[in-house]
Formats: structure tokens, sequence, C-alpha cells
């Protein structure tokens, strides 16, 4: 286990109880990020009338309890050993199970129709983001949807802030600025036909977060269009979440701000790409090519 893992998996054993907290609506009226990637898993399920998931880097459960709700099977992998001991003690269903266990050790007895990953790829190695994607082609069925949320790269351009200082200073900065640019004039099918940017780590140390983990990656959409592609996956959709109507400054000083940018989320808007600029994070669907 490299450093970025051990200090992800050491974080999240000590945040579960905190996790747990800020992931329950009952006690969060205003919808957060966690809720949102949630959300849009289940309704990734509903719409194409899945049957089994498995949920890598699952936390507390509460999206395979969810799903269990409306599935067949819902399985939650992560291999934090106190978010498990939560969700088992949290959330019981016949067809509900949690493992406390690596996904790339994992060898289930049956494929599932969807597979999802919210928060997964940002605390993994670029090289261990493939072997997720082939893992992940193996344990689909036919037709089965890969479905997860990445911090997105883009926002750093918009966040103004010591984020949007270090990108001004790279040369890839110009790249990002015209993806999001086209985000904002292309439907998908011409958006994912684009030249893509380099699959690569951000090239600075970044701030901290709330997060504390050293490394945590961001990507643009196209850098993980282009690698989603060449293993074998056909992009469906790209989300925005987490939008923020205002720069993050001021976005957590009033919680009006939280539910406008929850009104973006939940729009019926046809072509939702030109919100993703202005999101922290984004979602992707893809599906078993």
């Amino acid at each position: 286990m490299y450093k970025q893992q051990k200090q992800t998996k050491f974080f999240f054993n000590q945040d579960a109880k905190n996790w747990a907290a800020r992931s329950d609506f009952k006690t969060n009226k205003t919808f957060n990020i966690i809720q949102e990637r949630n959300s849009y898993v289940i309704r990734q399920i509903k719409k194409y009338n899945l049957k089994s998931l498995l949920d890598v880097g699952c936390g507390i459960g509460d999206l395979c309890y969810l799903a269990a709700k409306e599935i067949r099977s819902s399985v939650g992998i992560d291999y934090a050993s106190e978010m498990i001991r939560i969700a088992k003690k949290k959330f019981k269903k016949k067809n509900l199970n949690f493992i406390n266990e690596s996904f790339f050790k994992y060898e289930p007895e049956n494929k599932f129709d969807c597979i999802s990953a919210n928060g997964f790829i940002e605390y993994i190695s670029l090289n261990d983001i493939k072997k997720f994607l082939e893992q992940s082609n193996n344990l689909l069925n036919k037709n089965g949807y890969l479905v997860f949320g990445t911090r997105n790269r883009l926002f750093n351009l918009f966040s103004l802030n010591k984020f949007s200082t270090n990108e001004l200073r790279k040369k890839s900065f110009k790249n990002f600025y015209e993806e999001s640019i086209l985000l904002n004039q292309l439907q998908l099918n011409d958006f994912i036909k684009l030249k893509k940017n380099k699959f690569e780590e951000v090239p600075f140390k970044q701030p901290m977060t709330n997060i504390n983990v050293d490394k945590r990656h961001q990507f643009s959409p196209l850098q993980l269009v282009d690698i989603l592609l060449k293993h074998n996956f056909k992009i469906i959709d790209i989300h925005p979440a987490n939008y923020h109507p205002v720069m993050p400054s001021l976005n957590f000083k009033n919680k009006k701000y939280k539910g406008f940018a929850h009104h973006v989320f939940n729009l019926n808007d046809k072509n939702k790409l030109p919100y993703i600029p202005f999101s922290s994070t984004f979602m992707i669907t893809a599906k078993k090519a």
C-alpha cells in the first residue's frame, strides 16, 4: 500500500462518524455533495432499470441502502474497516451486503449491472485508476454501467483562490480554459469527439482541503473521456455536482447558495455541460462497450 492509500485509509477510518453525519439527510436538510452523488447514481439505476449494484469505496453504506430499495442485490466494498463497521450496524436488508476488502482483490461469484464509485479515483494512483477501469469492465455484466464522480480540475479556473493561482502558472491553463468554453457550446456527442487533454496528475502541490490527504486527484471531463474510451467504455452522460453560484469563499456563508446549487443539480435540461466548469465535482455514466 503506497502513501496516498495509507493516508486515505487512516483519514476515513478516523472520520467515519463525521462522514455518516454529513450523509444523513434527516439531520442535513440542505443537500451536500455526498447526497447529490448518491442521488445521481440512484437516478441512473432507475433510468436504465438496473438490478444489481457494486459500490466501490462505499463508506458508511448510505448509497447501497438506498439502492437496495430499488434493486435485487446491493453490495458495498471499502477497505476502511471503521466505515464498514458503521455500515453493517446502521443498514440491514436481506439484499444488502458490505465487504471490508480492496476492490482490486475482490472476486465475486456474480457480475453486476452497475458499478458506482463516488470520490474513489481521486485517492488512488493513475496506474490504479486504469486497473480500476479494467476490473470494472471485468465485473460488469454485458451492457453494464459504470457510474462515478470525481473532483473537477476545471473548477480551479473559476474558484478564484489558491487553486486558480496555481493553474494560471501552468501551460495547460489555456487547454483547460478552452475545454470550459467548449462545454458551454457543444452537446455531449460532439464534446466527447474533441482532442483530449492529457491524462495526468495535477502538476503542482494543491492547497489543503477538509480531507487530510496529501494527494487528491482532479480531472477534467476530457481527461476522463479519453481514458474511458481506451478501456472500452462508451460515455453516456456527464453531469455537474456541487455547483457553485459564487466562489467558494462566499459559498459556505449562505445556505441560499446551497439551495440554488441543488436547483441546478435537479434541472431537467437535456444538456447540462455548461454548468460543469462551475461545479467542484462532476459525475460520469459510461456503458460497457
